[in-house]
């Protein structure tokens, strides 16, 4: 690697910022079972701000070591325009009390590996390559930009107590945001022009496991065309895939506009998401706004125990602003409205055991 500009401080920090899933309410913890009625309302993580670097590196090629020589309390800092061609590759954890910080001001490299607990990555531009990958216990993911990359924008996979937070994802492959594992937060993300790859798909963001919270995004323009075999462009999408299931995950007060499918999708082909509990909701949907291009805003299918509550449905081509099909029983479907008269709801007859329906209606 050939590159300028980086620097290093070993130690202390001052103002250091505390793990990454503390402060965090009953209502808005990610490990919660509650369903809050404002989910977005907890305060992130008290800030650090920029920190004060007592060492300089200044070649790319220094990096390795100095990750590699990372304890509790590091700061790592990234700076300059030289380091764009430089891979970030991450496995020494930090404390809980004391993480390991990599801090940028916004310069940019190639991609980011991180595979270690408590850990803090703040203030990248990703451009290029991988994107930003990690996994681990107790994550902070924010500030960062991503965009142009060759596979997903930002993926935490598996993570767990972690929070991604306050970043902007462009252009980049399969799916801005995809989150895997146990109580992660995911909030006032910005994400726009996902592509699809090899005849993949292009979705805003994908969600797998349980506890998350996902609230307070924005996401945007997510196109179907110009492909030879167009991808399913959704904001929202999970998925049985033989894997841990999904439950206890909340969606609220997020924005979906001119993404061309759906606003949220669930489907559970291959098992319908059997081994979730049935004690309360998988996917709580909650005061969304749905400005999408399909002909539903809400796709449900062969997946039970789902909450839509609140949500504003609106959308060239609805035809109707929520589906729920093929077995999708103990359905709560309460308060949500869909614009220019169309129906609200359609929920088929082997949908309906359990499930609760009523006060939608087209605005």
């Amino acid at each position: 690697m050939t590159a300028l500009g980086l620097l290093l401080l070993v130690g202390g920090c001052t103002g250091q910022s505390p793990s990454a899933g503390q402060n965090l309410p009953a209502s808005q913890n990610p490990g919660s079972s509650q369903s809050p009625s404002s989910p977005n309302s907890a305060p992130a993580p008290n800030q650090s701000g920029p920190p004060d670097c007592r060492r300089t590196v200044t070649r790319a090629d220094d990096v390795p070591a100095a990750l590699n020589a990372a304890s509790p309390g590091t700061t790592v800092c990234f700076t300059g325009h030289d380091l764009a061609d430089t891979d970030v590759t991450m496995n020494r954890p930090g404390s809980a009390a004391s993480p390991v910080r990599l801090f940028a001001d916004g310069a940019t490299v190639r991609s980011i590996h991180v595979s270690a607990d408590h850990v803090i990555i703040e203030g990248f531009t990703v451009v290029g390559g991988d994107g930003l990958f990690a996994n681990g216990t107790d994550l902070a993911i924010r500030h960062n930009t991503v965009q142009d990359t060759q596979r997903s924008g930002i993926t935490c996979n598996p993570c767990e107590n972690s929070i991604i937070e306050d970043n902007t994802v462009h252009h980049v492959a399969t799916a801005g945001i995809w989150i895997s594992g146990r109580q992660i937060a995911v909030r006032h993300n910005t994400v726009s022009g996902t592509v699809a790859r090899d005849n993949g798909d292009a979705d805003g963001m994908r969600f797998f496991g349980n506890g998350h919270r996902i609230t307070d995004n924005t996401i945007t323009d997510i196109s179907a065309t110009g492909y030879a075999n167009p991808p399913h462009p959704d904001c929202f999408q999970t998925y049985d895939s033989n894997g841990p299931p999904t439950y206890d995950v909340v969606i609220a007060d997020n924005t979906c506009r001119n993404v061309d499918a759906q606003c949220l999708i669930a489907t559970g082909d291959q098992s319908g998401n059997h081994a979730a509990p049935t004690s309360g909701p998988s996917i709580s949907f909650i005061g969304n706004t749905c400005a999408s291009n399909g002909a539903q805003a809400v796709n449900i299918r062969r997946w039970p125990n789902v909450e839509l509550r609140d949500n504003k449905i609106s959308g060239p081509n609805i035809t109707r602003g929520i589906i729920i099909i093929d077995g999708s029983n103990g359905c709560v479907v309460v308060g949500n409205t869909t614009a220019d008269g169309k129906p609200t709801v359609d929920i088929d007859n082997s949908s309906r055991q359990g499930s609760q329906v009523e006060h939608n209606s087209p605005s």
